[in-house]
């Protein structure tokens, strides 16, 4: 029989709370601070401190207001019942450096049950989270935004963050996704971005409009996105998978590596005219690689000055696109 740690406090594995070290490792980390513990089922923000798994908060925005910047401290949603979502009432503005956010439920590819789910109901174009700090680490976690009169899911303004099996479920009510100026993901100034097997958008409400699931602008540096999906149910051929219509919303380069953009197509929706709108003289290059492939389009870009497809496709009825026309 293994033997217990003897430190007053036994791991998650054993039926209590789990240790700072096994959530190191788990964020690939050589030390943590402190955790907080979200349940969405059975916290309370009122009554709970966070500290333990039974003494649970309730939303991720009041065990985030208990992390110091700079403490590698990390909130732990940790479900024990009917929901693994939060439901967060206002926007969060995560704005404290190293400080993480894991989710405890299965890592499913798409619509993970650790999560948030946004309820902001003002129209707005405010994204319901904005992240502005560097060096924070995401994993295991949908952020969900379900709410008609609200447009833009998520923002990106800080520097050297990393993203794991998350779902950005943005424009997922049919009045947000019939709006020009929805969006999923914006990129505004964010530079090395690391996204890992995430998915972004849904497939299952139709996107009416010309909106984005990842929009660039300001200079956003060298972003890589790994084993990632796009999904896309497009009821205009105008819908966009990624924008960066300005000469320099892309600094060096973005990278694809082996990701798919997926447009579901059957008798009501449309085929995208191009899965990518960029700006004819864009200021860093489109990396598209390592069998990354789209199918529900008709080309990749509007504009390949500096587009770089490696394998070339050939246009064909399964949806593989070439490189220019």
């Amino acid at each position: 029989m293994q033997k217990m740690r003897d430190t007053g406090c036994t791991g998650l594995k054993y039926g209590a709370k789990i240790m700072p070290d096994d959530i190191a490792g788990m964020l690939g980390l050589p030390v943590i601070g402190n955790i907080f513990y979200v349940d969405p089922y059975a916290g309370s923000d009122s009554a709970n401190s966070g500290s333990t798994e039974d003494n649970a908060l309730k939303t991720v925005a009041a065990a985030y207001d208990k992390c110091t910047s700079g403490n590698n401290d990390v909130v732990l949603i940790a479900p024990t019942g009917g929901t693994g979502r939060t439901t967060e009432p206002a926007a969060i503005a995560w704005a404290k450096r190293f400080t993480h956010l894991i989710g405890a439920g299965a890592p499913t590819a798409t619509s993970i049950r650790s999560g948030m789910s946004f309820t902001l109901t003002a129209a707005t174009t405010t994204p319901q989270f904005v992240l502005s700090e560097n060096g924070c680490i995401f994993k295991n976690i949908t952020f969900y935004q379900g709410v008609a009169t609200s447009y833009v899911m998520a923002s990106i303004t800080g520097d050297y963050n990393y993203f794991e099996n998350c779902h950005f479920a943005g424009l997922s009510d049919a009045t947000a996704a019939s709006e020009a100026n929805g969006v999923v993901l914006l990129m505004s100034g964010a530079e090395e971005t690391r996204f890992v097997g995430c998915t972004f958008g849904n497939d299952n409400v139709a996107r009416s409009a010309a909106n984005t699931l990842i929009d660039f602008q300001s200079g956003a540096s060298k972003t890589i996105f790994e084993g990632c999906r796009f999904l896309t149910y497009a009821t205009a051929a105008t819908a966009i998978d990624v924008r960066a219509d300005s000469v320099n919303d892309i600094g060096r380069f973005v990278d694809f590596n082996g990701c798919a953009f997926v447009n579901y197509v059957d008798g009501t929706s449309l085929t995208q005219t191009v899965v990518m709108t960029l700006n004819a003289a864009p200021g860093g290059v489109i990396i598209i690689r390592g069998g990354t492939i789209s199918t529900g389009a008709t080309d990749w870009a509007n504009a390949f000055n500096q587009v770089r497809v490696e394998p070339v496709y050939a246009s064909n009825t399964t949806g593989l696109l070439t490189t220019a026309t």
